[in-house]
């Protein structure tokens, strides 16, 4: 089991609320739906005041394998949330770690 973490912020005008609407609606609906996907959540992040942390965002996905997982994102299945993702996402910030427990 691996776990992916993305992080990054919202497109200039997009809402919170526009974004949780697409995000339950569309990819979360889609994404824990595919082969391989144990666990798909996403997080509105919160700071304390005056930290500074960019990003508004961030999913965190539970997977077989990290090559199980680049399977699903460009499936037929995923192509949805893939177009529609730049919408919502500034894509010019999203991070991606990949991560396994230590144990």
């Amino acid at each position: 089991m691996k776990k992916i973490f993305a992080m990054y912020k919202l497109k200039s005008g997009i809402s919170l609320k526009e974004y949780s609407e697409w995000s339950i609606n569309t990819d979360q609906k889609i994404t824990s739906a595919q082969p391989g996907v144990l666990r798909f959540e996403v997080y509105s992040i919160k700071r304390k005041e005056g930290e500074d942390f960019p990003d508004q965002i961030m999913e965190v996905i539970e997977v077989d394998s990290i090559e199980q997982w680049g399977k699903v994102t460009s499936s037929k299945a995923m192509s949805k949330v893939m177009e529609t993702f730049k919408n919502y996402a500034d894509e010019s910030t999203v991070k991606l770690l990949y991560g396994e427990k230590i144990e």
